[in-house]
């Protein structure tokens, strides 16, 4: 058995979260600390192989896992089939939005949120492993490099707001990689990121063995919880707020539960009405049952 990879506790406070990880072999396992409550792949992958699937595999990859409402094969299809999660991200970004901003998007893929911050003024930076991506953010004139390592060499500056969606989780070291981000932020500046949350309900309220098969990636080094990204923050003394988001719908839950299957969103819109499906919506955040945690760290000024 393992101990803890976040708060190194003991092997005794160690138990099996998950013993199947899609896109991994048997070996692979998701444990969980019942001390700080973190939940972490064992083994890891090593940084050649994580170089390599992002660079090479990882569209690929996620075209297995998204349902019938995203588009992996190109950048341009991806851009047109994410319009969705601009128009909703827009929500609780555009309080910290204005123009002029130095903007600085960590795992920005096909750009599709670059895109809406360029329109809105702001003055963009990515960061991108994927070699697809990257290229095609380099040829439309972004300044877009493949690592964090990359970017601090050729073009080390703050910025005012840095954002990242569904990164964090692919995050080996987590304290260093705040602890870094954080060092890239102008004072008075935020952090804003999306952050797969295991109280998702497909895991966390219903039953449903073939999501299990599902959920638990080999991409993945962490699944977080509102508890075990408090641990994290607290112990580095950020300022910060967690707020509780839910992306998947009612129809895609009961798609998982009739057809044991990615897809479905908005299946039923015609049959549900609008206020139904918020209400679920906002019953799953209320009781912190949702799939998605909105993390907001705030750098204040001297």
């Amino acid at each position: 058995m393992p101990i803890c990879r976040i708060c190194k506790a003991e092997e005794n406070l160690q138990s099996v979260r998950a013993d199947y990880v899609f896109g991994g072999s048997e070996h692979y396992k998701f444990w969980e600390c019942r001390s700080c409550k973190a939940i972490y792949m064992d083994p890891k992958l090593t940084p050649e192989e994580e170089k390599h699937f992002y660079k090479k595999e990882f569209e690929k990859f996620m075209a297995q896992r998204v349902g019938d409402h995203r588009d992996w094969s190109n950048a341009e299809n991806h851009i047109k089939t994410n319009q969705d999660q601009v128009e909703r991200r827009w929500k609780f970004l555009s309080p910290h939005l204005k123009p002029g901003l130095e903007l600085l998007e960590i795992g920005c893929s096909s750009g599709f949120m670059l895109d809406a911050f360029h329109t809105a003024g702001l003055q963009c930076t990515g960061v991108e492993p994927s070699g697809e991506f990257l290229e095609f953010l380099q040829k439309k004139g972004y300044r877009a490099y493949e690592s964090l390592e990359e970017l601090t060499k050729n073009d080390p500056k703050q910025y005012d707001l840095i954002s990242h969606f569904f990164v964090f989780e692919h995050i080996a070291d987590p304290f260093a990689f705040l602890q870094e981000t954080y060092g890239l932020l102008k004072e008075g500046g935020v952090i804003i990121a999306e952050i797969p949350s295991a109280t998702d309900p497909l895991t966390s309220l219903y039953t449903i063995p073939s999501f299990e098969k599902f959920y638990w990636s080999i991409a993945h080094h962490y699944y977080y919880t509102p508890d075990s990204l408090r641990y994290i923050l607290d112990t580095l003394g950020y300022n910060y707020e967690l707020l509780p988001e839910q992306r998947y719908d009612l129809s895609n839950h009961m798609t998982w539960m009739m057809d044991g299957k990615p897809g479905g969103q908005n299946r039923y819109n015609d049959i549900f009405s609008p206020e139904t499906l918020q209400s679920y919506r906002e019953d799953l955040k209320r009781h912190w049952r949702c799939d998605t945690v909105i993390l907001k760290i705030y750098k204040e000024s001297v």
